[in-house]
């Protein structure tokens, strides 16, 4: 979504602006009552929308609650939809995330880091979120093997998919539990770190028993 969404038509301004409204008093909603206390009815309330307009943003109840996941993970398959991959793949994944996380509103490190404090209480948010970013890593799949010309059945798309999602779920874990400390350029630090780590993780070898 771009940064200045005045380029956009009316009518999708006025949905981007529902869902984020959405969005907000969902979490806002989450945070101080607990996920599953929370009905839709008080979200479409607070909100100051219908329940139908609910359900035309958001699927479920699941769904408004990792909003500011799904921005991620949204921003990081239209980048990498219109990209022209060259060199090494994996650097270019990581660098297509970390423009997408780069580019994310000021305001998305503190919702990021309340929905995955959010997580850690509601079971439900957990499968909701693996199940999603699985869904992200086979569309990551897809767009490699068309892009590289690779052959069906190829598992070398799907080992980067994962590998990408795992790098940032091991910096964002770092980061939200030092409360997002550093800010965005922290979070980015430590998803070039974790991304580093690969190779070396991959040459990882048991100690020779003597």
């Amino acid at each position: 979504m771009p940064s200045d969404d005045r380029a956009l038509p009316l009518r999708e301004r006025k949905r981007i602006r529902t869902r984020r409204a959405l969005a907000d008093a969902a979490l806002a909603l989450f945070t101080e009552k607990g996920f599953a206390a929370t009905t839709v009815e008080e979200l479409v309330e607070a909100a100051e929308v219908s329940r139908s307009t609910f359900f035309r943003a958001f699927p479920t109840k699941e769904a408004v609650a990792v909003e500011a996941e799904t921005e991620l993970w949204t921003g990081y398959l239209q980048a990498l939809a219109a990209s022209e991959l060259a060199g090494p793949i994996l650097t270019a994944l990581r660098d297509i995330l970390t423009d997408a996380a780069t580019a994310l509103p000021d305001d998305w490190d503190e919702r990021y880091i309340a929905t995955r404090n959010l997580i850690l209480t509601a079971p439900s948010l957990l499968g909701y979120i693996d199940y999603a970013r699985s869904g992200v890593e086979i569309e990551v799949t897809e767009h490699l093997s068309d892009k590289l010309a690779l052959t069906p059945g190829d598992l070398r798309p799907r080992i980067l998919a994962e590998l990408t999602t795992t790098a940032w779920s091991i910096a964002g874990r770092g980061w939200v539990a030092a409360d997002g400390a550093g800010g965005r350029s922290a979070l980015i630090t430590r998803l070039h770190e974790a991304f580093a780590a690969i190779p070396d993780a991959l040459r990882t070898k048991a100690p020779t028993l003597t």
